[in-house]
This record gives structure tokens, C-alpha cells and sequence, in this order.
């Protein structure tokens, strides 16, 4: 028995043992592999912030300490003189583009090396796996060409009665509460949802009148997840990037955006069904999905607008128009509310161009004063604060040694442009006249940045601009 118990005893105490070189072990192991990649930028002579483990440089962003956009002027301002410059997001190495000449080689003259955007690795829906955004290399290029057509000024005229109508909606709206408070930014998200319900499903919601329209309280909730749930997504993201795909885990609501691409199919089946059509998004991309699309590259593979790439493009359309149009209104509001100069001649400037006229997209384009007032507006409060591209290609950084090699992370904080005094003198004054004739000239166009830049620009811009404009 006591030889029995001394056993125990000694197999008791090598576990013990055996446990606390296992935790060390583990311990010695993470250490490693969160810090093996931060020698990175020091190896290439880059100059890069001091990451710390685990959240490499995101702890102010982790700790909600600062908003996106001010953490990407902060690093923009933090390698201020030089042409480029590294952070780690999590152990991942990002490399950041601060010089304009790089900027404009990087997404316009060298595209070839830069096709494709940064994507998160989660478990999404195929309609979002399909949307323009995610999609890469040669996929990209053949859907991309597929669709530019539909948003040709054209098509665009074709649907500005409906933008029109829903204008003709919110300013009754507006009416109703003469001389009282309205929260603009929730009138402006509404309104935004009425324009796309109409141009992108096909849908009358109702929505500025009616907080029961289905449309409107499916809509709204597209990218709505509880804290505890985006909390824990972003720990993955951070920490394990590598078990996303494994996850059954979505950035989107699906149950929202379910609901929805449901509605689409209902409209795409009710308009063949009476053999009936529109002038909206949806009717354009349908119509495009019945002619013969243009082949790729290679001559053999040719991409097929299908039902699924439709309905992406249409759920697109509202999640990328519904915060770009609805913060771009408010924040063009609150210019107007808090400038009253710059009302009165932006008012003046529009009757003076308009006064007897219908109001046609042709007319539109004769607002030079208006468009620099919404570019301007674009300009401080851009929906987006970085632009991510992927190298594709091997590609060595213009007048340097400095190599990147496939799958290198590309960042442009187009927020720190925007804001640069060297590019926008007196940056924080609202000028519409910074787009307007010779200011407008003498600036390279690439340094406006909220709508991207090169091939892989926003491709509804113009929607968005027209727009707002009606």
C-alpha cells in the first residue's frame, strides 16, 4: 500500500511538472509566433511603428480610444516626411503609402501588381462572396466591364424620375415639421432607403411615412450585430485571422440580407411573370444578364451575370449606397445649417441656373458651385478612411530596392490626404471652391480619394453624386 501511494505520489508531482513545461512550452511558442513577423519593416529598412504583442499597433482602435478616421490621420501625421511606412495589424505587416507620386504608380499606373482589395476570410453567404468588392484577379475584371455599362449616365437618366419622386416624398416630409427639430440623420437614412428600394429593388417602401414598411426594418438592420458578437469577431480577426474560414461566423446580418435577396427573387419573379419592366437597377441588370457577356482575357472563359451575381450586386448597391448617401446628406445638411453663407450662394447659385427650368440630368451637370459643395463635403467627412490593396504581383517600390512580394498588405489613408495642408490648404475651412475651376486643375485628381482611386474606384459614383444633387 505505501509503496502503491509513493507511486501516485511521484506521478503526481512529473505531471506537475510535465504541466508547467507544457504551459511554458506554450507560452514560449505564442511569444514566437506573434512577434516572428515584427522584424519585417526593419529587415526591408522601413520605417514602422513599435507594435506590441498581440495588437501589434490597434490598441488605441481596440480600446475604441480613437475613430477610424483619426487613427488614420494619426498614422498618416506619424511618418509625415517620409514616402512610406509600416504598422502591424494584430502580427500582421501593412505597409502605408504617404507619398502621392507612389500613391498615383501604386493604384493607377501599376495597377497590374495591386488587383484586388484586402477581404476577410469569414464564412459569408454566396451572394456576399459575389459582391463586386470581393471579387478578384481576372473574376473581377470580367464582372467589372459586365457592369460598367449599367451605370453609364444613360442608364442614370433613365433613373432619375424615380430619384425625383422620392425627393418630391422627403421634401412633403420635411413640410410636416415647419419650424421643429428633426433628427436628419435618421431622415436622411430613410430617404436613402427609399431612393434604393426604388432604383435597386424595384420596391415603393414608404419609408420616410411609414416606420412599418418591411423594407425599411429589414433594410435597416443589414449590418446590425450585438456588441458581444463584434467584439468577439474582431478578437478572432486580431488574433486568430486563420480560423474565420472555419467559423460559422458573417460580418453581414444574415437573416437581414437573407430577407432581402428573398424580396429581390420575389421581384425578378413577378416582372417575368407579367412580362413587365422598369428603369431600375434591378431591370438593368437583368436585361444585362440576357445578353452575350464579353470574354475574358484569355479568350475562352466568359463571366455570366447569373442569378447570384445579380442579387449581389442589388444587395451591393444598398449596403455600399446606404451610409456613403445617407452621411454624405447629413453632413452636406449640417454645412448648410451651420454656414449660412455659404447657403445663401449655393441657393443663389442653383435658382440663378434653374429658375424656370425642368430639372433634368443635363442641368444637373451645369451646378459647378453644388458639385464642389458636396466634394467638399466628401472631402472632411469621407465615408471610408483607407483604401486596402493586395499585391498580386511581385513589385518593387519606384526609385527604392524595396520589394513586395504576393499577398504584401497595401494601405492609403486617404483620411490623412484629405486632410494634408500641402495638399488642401487650410484644411479644416469648408471651400467649395478647392473643386472649382483653376483650384480644381492645378490639384492631381488622385489625391481626392473618397471615391477610391484607379480601376478599382467606387463604380457607382456618379450615382452617388447625382444623387445628392437631386
Amino acid at each position: 500500500m505505501e509503496l502503491y501511494g509513493a507511486l501516485m505520489y511521484s506521478l503526481f508531482v512529473i505531471s506537475e511538472e510535465w504541466r508547467f513545461f507544457i504551459l511554458i512550452s506554450t507560452v514560449i511558442a505564442l511569444y514566437f509566433y506573434y512577434t516572428s513577423t515584427f522584424d519585417h519593416f526593419e529587415k526591408k529598412g522601413i520605417p514602422f511603428m513599435k507594435p506590441v504583442i498581440l495588437f501589434g499597433n490597434l490598441g488605441p482602435r481596440f480600446k475604441a480610444k480613437k475613430s477610424f478616421h483619426q487613427y488614420q490621420l494619426d498614422i498618416y501625421q506619424y511618418f509625415k516626411g517620409h514616402p512610406y511606412g509600416g504598422i502591424f495589424e494584430g502580427r500582421k505587416p501593412v505597409l502605408y503609402i504617404l507619398d502621392p507620386d507612389l500613391l498615383k504608380a501604386i493604384v493607377v499606373r501599376d495597377f497590374e501588381h495591386f488587383t484586388d482589395r484586402m477581404i476577410l476570410n469569414s464564412k459569408e453567404p454566396v451572394y456576399a462572396r459575389r459582391f463586386l468588392l470581393n471579387l478578384k484577379g481576372s473574376e473581377w475584371k470580367g464582372v467589372r466591364s459586365t457592369l460598367t455599362p449599367a451605370f453609364s449616365s444613360a442608364r442614370l437618366r433613365n433613373m432619375l424620375p424615380l430619384i425625383e419622386q422620392c425627393s418630391k416624398q422627403m421634401v412633403d416630409f420635411l413640410r410636416q415639421y415647419d419650424s421643429q427639430e428633426v433628427e436628419m440623420k435618421e431622415t436622411m437614412g430613410h430617404f436613402t432607403l427609399e431612393v434604393i428600394g426604388a432604383c435597386a429593388f424595384g420596391i415603393e417602401c414608404d419609408a420616410l411615412n411609414s416606420e412599418r414598411s418591411h423594407f425599411l426594418r429589414v433594410a435597416e438592420k443589414f449590418d446590425y450585430m450585438p456588441k458581444y458578437k463584434r467584439m468577439f469577431l474582431l478578437s478572432i480577426l486580431l488574433f486568430m485571422p486563420k480560423l474565420l474560414p472555419y467559423l460559422n461566423l458573417s460580418f453581414l446580418n444574415t437573416e437581414s440580407t437573407d430577407e432581402l435577396v428573398r424580396m429581390l427573387k420575389a421581384a425578378k419573379a413577378e416582372r417575368k411573370a407579367a412580362g413587365s419592366k422598369s428603369k431600375d437597377f434591378l431591370q438593368i441588370l437583368v436585361d444585362f444578364a440576357k445578353k452575350e457577356t464579353p470574354e475574358m482575357e484569355n479568350g475562352k472563359t466568359k463571366i455570366e451575370l447569373d442569378d447570384d451575381t445579380i442579387d449581389a450586386q442589388c444587395l451591393l448597391f444598398l449596403i455600399a449606397g446606404y451610409e456613403t448617401s445617407s452621411s454624405l446628406l447629413s453632413f452636406a445638411l449640417h454645412a448648410l445649417a451651420t454656414k449660412p453663407d455659404i447657403q445663401d450662394k449655393l441657393r443663389h447659385h442653383i435658382n440663378e441656373v434653374t429658375e424656370g427650368k425642368e430639372i433634368t440630368y443635363e442641368l444637373l451637370s451645369q451646378l459647378p458651385y453644388l458639385e464642389g459643395f458636396l466634394l467638399e463635403t466628401l472631402r472632411i467627412h469621407p465615408p471610408v478612411a483607407r483604401i486596402d490593396r493586395v499585391c498580386t504581383k511581385p513589385y518593387t517600390l519606384p526609385g527604392t530596392s524595396i520589394t513586395l512580394n504576393v499577398g504584401d498588405s497595401v494601405a492609403i489613408p486617404l483620411y490623412g490626404y484629405h486632410m494634408d495642408p500641402n495638399i488642401y490648404p487650410d484644411p479644416h475651412e469648408f471651400m467649395p471652391e478647392r473643386f472649382m475651376n483653376n483650384n480644381k486643375s492645378e490639384r492631381p485628381s488622385h489625391l481626392f480619394l473618397a471615391f477610391g482611386a484607379g480601376p478599382r474606384n467606387c463604380i457607382g459614383k456618379y450615382q452617388v453624386m447625382h444623387f445628392s444633387f437631386k
